[in-house]
């Protein structure tokens, strides 16, 4: 069996795939749910309930168990939105599944949920996910001091990425673009994608009053 090349290693003598490889790659993709037994981000999951009364939040994390080497042709290069990797991953049946209640819609465009990546990548993550909770939902807020928040989201950012930072790209969206958001400003979600690992990891927030 031959192993595909991995996200984050570039062979540079390598040519672009063709537009028929990237379209038949967007196929043979094989995505599975990851179970995430983290004690530190269940911490901080149990504040974002708290702070979102009339919304929540959604969480899943997906590994690539398959996939071709055009897959990785263009995630080694960072060319996400090129090969519309979040189209084709948020439209797979397993990511359906398990964001069920999220209800994506059908078919999705090429820009789904208007992601933006993050220049600084997961790097400041635990201040967008400390930010969530200080700033909270439609009625209620972080309770505690903002540092007792800026640690729990600290240490669950930890649990996620293992504080390998360089190995995470991260995306992020405030639309309501799929029908579980309640299209206020409390919509937010957040895409980790893991290029040593092949794994992209979801976390979904809204509120409304």
């Amino acid at each position: 069996m031959t192993v595909p090349n991995r996200w984050n290693e570039i062979d540079w003598d390598d040519p672009r795939p063709e537009l028929l490889e990237v379209i038949a790659s967007w196929e043979s993709i094989a995505w599975e749910p990851v179970p995430v037994n983290a004690p530190a981000l269940e911490r901080y999951l149990v504040q974002v309930a708290a702070t979102h009364l009339n919304g929540g939040y959604l969480f899943g994390r997906w590994c690539a168990v398959d996939y071709s080497d055009t897959t990785a042709w263009f995630l080694a290069r960072n060319r996400l939105e090129e090969y519309q990797l979040l189209r084709v991953f948020f439209d797979s049946k397993a990511v359906r599944a398990g964001l069920s209640e999220l209800q994506i819609p059908k078919p999705l465009g090429r820009d789904v949920g208007g992601f933006q990546e993050h220049w600084a990548g997961s790097l400041c993550l635990d201040g967008l996910l400390a930010g969530a909770i200080v700033n909270g939902g439609a009625h209620e807020r972080y309770r505690g001091p903002a540092r007792d928040a800026k640690a729990l989201a600290s240490a669950a950012v930890e649990a996620l990425t293992q504080n390998r930072f360089e190995d995470f790209r991260m995306d992020v969206s405030h639309e309501a673009w799929a029908p579980w958001f309640e299209g206020v400003i409390f919509d937010q979600t957040y895409v980790l994608t893991d290029t040593a690992n092949a794994e992209i990891t979801v976390l979904c927030i809204t509120d409304t009053s």
